[in-house]
């Protein structure tokens, strides 16, 4: 179940971002933990401060050393095992001084307090003292006396941190406890978000579907302009699908009803006949049922519309056609100008391209008195791509063109060929919805224009 939930698009998203959110969590309960303890350990050294000045106001010199009263000004101080502790260190570490509190400590001068402290100098920290269990707060600081500073003690007060311990220990589980709710809260949120985020996807598997049942012909729907580009690619790729799925079927019914003709020729000729006459008809009718194959194979050349899936490059295609042309026509010097880019591309299928460009460079090559110029680009970006081929020929008119466009209409009757290569290219190139027209070349012959 948890695999087939995180094969899904929904469930790897919820996934993920869940465990972004718990590690966020867990970074920003830590930072926030941290700066809590480290903001009651400044006001907690800052009260422990506060008794070394309580010390200091009421402690009398006593020739190398510091007298303080029996009874302080806290009354902390005066009770045993109150808490609260306070202690006077000389130069050398020994304990000279130590308040009544301390009395439950018998070894007092075996605590784990350091070295005597310099001047101004302070120390606040965690420590933990022999035979209790509950670690205290302990703040040291320097102090000279007398009248050059000669005399140097430091001041140690320590408090039991179990309040303060305490403290963390709440503030920890109501935080824990808030940002727990708070996640779910968000997780909640986060599912809602994701469950509302997908339905356009869901629009486009419904769609899909509709269509597979035979409700549409397309995706249709209020798509957001995310998805556009892939319902518009889809609807292309099945328009593409069906288009060449009903050429096929056109293509089959033309050429079944053009065999007709033919073969009920050959099915009628009269085999006890003169075998002369049986020979003609027979070549005759073969050589219809080929070329009637050749003009059906030539009608479907145009494969497909503009393909979503690859782009061809358009440079290398050209520069092959134009010198399998130079070995054709070796007998004839053409100057052939190829103007274009590395990078120009067309989205759709190679043969289609050949197919036009082998027609367009051919008939250039053929009827031009020696010069050609060839024209590739794509405009609006890689969408759209520009043919122009001009030569030096007789041009054509308006009206022979129409005519030439025509399947077995050849401007030059002189010329061989079967008169359908614009054919083929028109045809190409309303399969791609394009456009073609001819125009008078720069050099007052034929310039094609062809847009994709």
């Amino acid at each position: 179940m948890l695999s087939r939930w995180l094969h899904s698009l929904s469930g790897r998203l919820s996934m993920m971002a869940t465990l972004v959110l718990l590690v966020f969590l867990a970074v920003l309960s830590g930072v926030l933990e941290k700066a809590y303890r480290t903001s009651l350990d400044e006001a907690k050294a800052r009260e422990l401060q506060l008794h070394i000045y309580t010390l200091l106001a009421v402690a009398e010199p006593d020739g190398d050393s510091l007298h303080l009263p029996l009874n302080l000004p806290e009354q902390r101080f005066n009770q045993p095992d109150s808490g609260l502790i306070g202690a006077v260190m000389d130069a050398r570490g020994r304990v000279i001084w130590r308040s009544q509190s301390a009395l439950s400590l018998p070894n007092f001068s075996a605590l784990p307090l350091p070295l005597p402290l310099r001047q101004g100098q302070e120390v606040f920290a965690e420590i933990h003292l022999p035979d209790l269990s509950a670690p205290y707060s302990s703040f040291r600081q320097g102090i000279a006396w007398g009248l050059d500073n000669e005399l140097l003690f430091t001041f140690v007060i320590l408090e039991d941190a179990t309040p303060l311990l305490a403290q963390v220990e709440q503030f920890s589980s109501t935080l824990w406890r808030w940002l727990g709710l708070g996640a779910l809260a968000l997780i909640a949120v986060q599912l809602l978000v994701l469950s509302w985020g997908l339905v356009p996807l869901r629009s486009v598997a419904r769609a899909l579907k509709d269509m597979q049942q035979g409700g549409s012909d397309r995706l249709q729907g209020n798509f957001p302009r995310e998805l556009v580009p892939l319902t518009d690619n889809l609807n292309l790729l099945i328009e593409n699908e069906r288009r060449q799925r009903e050429k096929t079927r056109h293509t089959l019914a033309d050429l079944a009803h053009s065999l007709k003709t033919p073969l009920a020729v050959l099915k009628g000729m009269d085999l006890r006949g003169n075998p002369a006459d049986n020979q003609m008809v027979l070549s005759e009718q073969v050589q219809r049922m080929d070329s009637i194959i050749s003009y059906q194979l030539q009608k479907a050349v145009a494969s497909s519309p503009k393909s979503i899936l690859r782009g061809v490059a358009v440079k290398p295609l050209a520069e092959k056609i134009l010198s399998a042309l130079d070995k054709v026509y070796r007998n004839k010097t053409v100057d052939a100008e190829l103007l274009c880019e590395d990078g120009v591309i067309f989205h759709g299928d190679e043969g289609d391209l050949m197919e036009m460009l082998g027609n367009l460079l051919d008939n250039g090559y053929k009827y031009g008195n020696g010069k050609l110029l060839v024209e590739i680009e794509n405009t609006r970006g890689e969408h759209e791509l520009r043919i122009v081929v001009a030569d030096n020929g007789p041009g054509l008119t308006q009206e022979q063109w129409q005519q030439v466009i025509q399947r077995g209409v050849r401007a030059d009757q002189q010329q061989h060929g079967q008169g359908i290569g614009l054919a083929v290219v028109v045809d190409i190139v309303e399969n791609y919805r394009g456009t073609i027209g001819v125009e008078t070349s720069p050099w007052e012959g034929a310039q094609i224009t062809i847009c994709l």
